[in-house]
């Protein structure tokens, strides 16, 4: 088949998603989903056109080919950590995509850029770790007062990377992450530690590391405070907590965060299509949203 005949066809088929008869309707919506990325600018097109019921159908197509086109991108980003681990900074930006599809990543990325500029302004050229880690949470926590959002901590965008670096507000997760993308872009050691209940972040040297705590300001923690932090959520302390969590299990926990709110909200579908992104972390040759062989 030529590829202009494939493209007429999908013209036609979207045509056909308001004919009077419901099942040509129904069988028209699982060709157009099963078409995927390749009907999506012709579905595009029709959201902008002037029938209302054309604009509706087409656009419920596109929300039902979404988890499958964000799904590859995942598996993209699986894929190039095969062996190694995976860009944080992606993967916050594929989790952005998930809860806001226009969201401009480009927009987030040059936020961090200035963040990042800013910092190294703040930094004396022998600078030692502890000033280091002092500059970082004044500029975040003094300066840009970003904080824990401890009013509403089961509030969706407290993990959108958009949300955070719009509201200043966030989860321990986020705020450590927001920490890492920006000493990350001055090639400062700073890192995420997954301690359960409780997400911190330190400045990782061989013999006495530096942690802080973003949801609380940045406040400076000892190994004491860690293991009381662990303590308090039930759990017998063990060193490994304190372990540098990798990007990849640091995602999983985002997006564990995300389900378990939008089971709180009763939103299934979406807490549903999350778990779907997590198992193509853990395994990239395996899409759960993929529904045909392109």
């Amino acid at each position: 088949m030529s590829n202009q005949k494939a493209l007429g066809q999908i013209s036609y088929l979207i045509q056909l998603l308001t004919d009077r008869d419901k099942f040509v309707r129904q069988k028209v919506r699982t060709q157009l989903i099963e078409l995927g990325e390749d009907a999506l600018p012709f579905l595009e097109m029709a959201v902008r056109s002037e029938e209302v019921s054309l604009r509706v159908q087409a656009q419920e197509v596109i929300s039902a080919i979404f988890p499958e086109k964000l799904g590859e991108k995942f598996r993209q980003l699986a894929q190039k950590g095969m062996g190694r681990d995976v860009d944080l900074e992606a993967g916050m930006l594929l989790i952005m995509e998930f809860g806001y599809p226009d969201s401009n990543p480009q927009s987030c990325k040059e936020n961090l850029d200035s963040l990042a500029h800013r910092l190294e302004q703040n930094l004396t050229p022998d600078a030692d770790p502890s000033q280091t880690v002092f500059a970082l949470t004044r500029l975040l926590f003094q300066q840009e007062n970003f904080k824990g959002n401890k009013e509403n901590y089961m509030e969706p965008d407290n993990t959108y990377l958009n949300k955070v670096l719009d509201h200043k507000t966030g989860l321990p997760i986020t705020l450590s992450a927001l920490c890492i993308l920006i000493a990350g872009r001055l090639g400062l050691p700073i890192v995420g530690v997954g301690m359960p209940g409780h997400y911190i972040a330190k400045y990782n040297l061989p013999k006495d590391p530096i942690y802080f705590d973003p949801f609380n300001q940045g406040r400076l923690l000892t190994h004491a405070d860690c293991v009381q932090i662990v303590e308090q959520f039930g759990q017998p302390f063990e060193e490994h907590f304190l372990s540098q969590s990798t990007n990849r299990e640091t995602l999983i926990r985002m997006m564990n965060n995300l389900i378990q709110v939008y089971r709180e909200f009763n939103e299934p579908e979406k807490a549903e299509t999350l778990s779907g992104y997590i198992k193509i972390l853990l395994d990239p040759s395996k899409n759960p949203f993929t529904r045909k062989t392109r």
